[in-house]
């Protein structure tokens, strides 16, 4: 029997090598000069909305699987639930309340979404891109804007893009949790 040589990974750079964020470029540069870009798909409701709406989006990612040359990996990531704005309405409803009968459910309501921001998750997609150079980059991010559509991060969602750019941040507990495993991302 052959033994097996076990090939311990000395720093996540060899798993992943990213080198830093460009923050003007909006996406990571990699040890060779590369660079890599993550991109949230945008969840669609498959049960109530329209047949020809569901089959238009799949023509779209056909198209974008044709035509599209370049490496892709597309990631899907259980991240907890986010109910941070719903908890600061119901707390501002709080603060301006009178009726003592109302302040109950308001509480009991606060219960309800911090215990579903501890213990719920959401599953979420993401597209990540890969470009040898900075002309590939801009020339690839016109094509996947043409054929899937992108949201920028501060704009709000027409309904026809099938992505949008998510932050610095976000991107980072992406690439944190691919080389951790078994970590929880907060």
């Amino acid at each position: 029997m052959k033994k097996k040589e076990k090939q311990e990974v000395l720093d996540i750079r060899e798993d992943i090598p990213i080198r830093r964020y460009d923050k003007q470029k909006k996406c990571f540069q990699r040890e060779n000069g590369s660079y890599s870009n993550l991109y949230q798909i945008i969840p669609r409701d498959l049960v109530n909305s329209d047949v020809d709406e569901i089959e238009m989006d799949c023509f779209k990612w056909a198209k974008f699987l044709k035509i599209y040359g370049l490496d892709i990996q597309i990631i899907s990531m259980m991240f907890p639930c986010n109910t941070h704005t719903q908890q600061e309405y119901w707390k501002k409803r709080m603060r301006n309340n009178t009726n003592p009968l109302y302040h109950e459910m308001i509480k009991r309501k606060l219960a309800e979404l911090e215990y579903r921001e501890k213990h719920a998750v959401t599953k979420q997609f993401f597209i990540q891109v890969f470009f040898a150079d900075d002309n590939e980059r801009k020339e690839a991010i016109r094509l996947i804007d043409s054929i899937l559509g992108i949201v920028p991060e501060e704009e709000r969602r027409t309904g026809m893009e099938m992505l949008e750019e998510i932050p610095e941040k976000k991107k980072r507990q992406i690439l944190y949790k691919l080389g951790n495993k078994n970590s929880r991302i907060f």
